[in-house]
């Protein structure tokens, strides 16, 4: 059964808070890793990717929800953002040595899963034609929590492991 237009209203301002809660975490162990980072880009770099993964589904989901009877608002917030998703993962896998290949990984579905969310704004009866039993806005709503979890996983790997790959 799916979701009503109230209820998919507050999912999206919990993705919301959520997503920045975890960008405000994550700003805080940068913040914290500073002076270990500040002289590698491939660290910083990853930082900064780790925080569109939470910024971008913040911001998709706040443009879902300002409106729910105007479908160009979440189509246009959730076909921009996913561009720049995609464009951030593309632009990390060639701006150096790859790193680990969990954190590749994640990368590579994450760009799958940016891709997919753009494809969905453009043509939303995908959803249906798809057989998901789902609205479109609830089909990327599943999409932006895939993309949370694959920010916190690339968030855990960069801060646990050692050497050189730590935090890259």
């Amino acid at each position: 059964m799916p979701l009503a237009a109230l209820d998919i209203d507050a999912f999206y301002q919990a993705i919301a808070t959520i997503s920045f809660v975890l960008l405000g975490l994550w700003w805080l162990v940068a913040q914290v890793k500073y002076e270990e980072w500040r002289g590698d880009p491939a660290r910083r770099r990853h930082a900064y990717g780790i925080s569109l993964y939470f910024l971008l589904p913040g911001m998709m989901a706040l443009g879902a929800s300002v409106n729910s009877d105007v479908n160009l608002l979440w189509r246009v917030a959730f076909g921009v953002t996913g561009v720049l998703g995609a464009m951030e993962v593309l632009l990390y896998l060639r701006s150096g040595p790859l790193r680990t290949a969990p954190q590749l990984a994640l990368r590579v579905v994450g760009s799958v899963v940016y891709l997919a969310i753009v494809v969905l704004a453009i043509k939303p009866t995908l959803a249906v034609a798809l057989g998901t039993g789902l609205k479109p806005r609830e089909v990327e709503g599943v999409l932006l929590t895939v993309l949370l979890f694959i920010g916190a996983n690339i968030a855990w790997f960069g801060l646990m492991e050692t050497g050189e790959t730590a935090g890259a």
